[in-house]
């Protein structure tokens, strides 16, 4: 199945096509590598990385990241901050495992201290700034679906693996900005973090996972409806017919040898090329 299959067998029209052309243009198509590097700002993490192992992280936070809207934290010994060494290269994380802290840390910091809403299913924050870049994470269950509904049966472990999940999720999609001065919040890019996201942290993709934190698996994700909030109702649906058929893909794909034999900036290179009409073709 093609696109234009997609949208021949959704019914949609000549306007809803154009919706479902832009939405799923391969952005990636022809963009150059970036080959500056782009790493100055990692001088002054290292400071506040120092700081915090001396003061504390939540005052590194408050004093070196945050003064003007400081955070009055809960549970400041559960906070971290570190330079991760990722396969994006080195980035700031902020890992905070409680929630009130985690989100009111992220209003704070990228919303200026006015609550977004529908901050409580947010469980992460890449900040890209022109001075700084840096994550935070917390250890919610991943796209707020619970361990149960993957058949997991300790949500402890499960909390622990959403945190590394979403490293390497935010992580790649530090990679496309780093690499090509790209990253959003569509559909391309989410399906190529989530699958880096889960083969980092299990060794393993399941489309049906990647679905059930979309949501078009029913159960308590919802994340494909934050994606696509402009679209017409049938594209939408197009896009949803569309995520099932590139998971599928990438899931047979992440079986094969020559997959296993790339390394993860490869691999994120090959998704980024791939477009959708690469990922149904797998």
């Amino acid at each position: 199945m093609t696109l234009k299959d997609i949208t021949v067998k959704s019914n949609l029209n000549r306007e809803e096509q154009m919706f479902f052309t832009k939405y799923t243009r391969n952005r990636f198509d022809n963009a150059e590598e970036i080959t500056e590097n782009n790493s100055g700002f990692l001088a002054m993490w290292e400071k506040i990385v120092s700081y915090a192992k001396i003061f504390g992280a939540d005052k590194a936070i408050n004093q070196k990241i945050c003064p003007k809207r400081p955070v009055a934290f809960a549970s400041p010994d559960t906070l971290d901050i570190s330079i991760y060494d990722s396969f994006a290269g080195k980035i700031p994380i902020i890992s905070v495992r409680d929630t009130a802290d985690f989100e009111q840390l992220v209003t704070n910091i990228a919303y200026k201290g006015i609550r977004p809403e529908g901050i409580e299913k947010t469980g992460a924050s890449f900040i890209s700034g022109k001075t700084t870049r840096f994550i935070i994470l917390s250890s919610k269950p991943y796209s707020n679906v619970p361990s149960s509904e993957l058949g997991m049966s300790d949500e402890t472990d499960w909390c622990e693996k959403s945190l590394l999940l979403r490293q390497a999720h935010e992580c790649t999609h530090y990679f496309t900005k780093q690499t090509y001065g790209i990253s959003n919040n569509i559909l391309h890019d989410e399906i190529m973090a989530d699958f880096i996201g889960m083969y980092e942290t299990f060794g393993f993709y399941k489309s049906e996972w990647f679905l059930k934190f979309l949501g078009i698996i029913e159960g308590s994700g919802s994340r494909l409806m934050f994606y696509t909030k402009d679209l017409p109702e049938n594209v939408r649906k197009a896009v949803s017919e569309l995520a099932v058929l590139s998971a599928d893909g990438l899931e047979r794909w992440s079986k094969t040898d020559s997959f296993k034999a790339m390394s993860t900036d490869e691999r994120i290179r090959q998704m980024c090329r791939m477009g959708f009409e690469g990922f149904i073709a797998l």
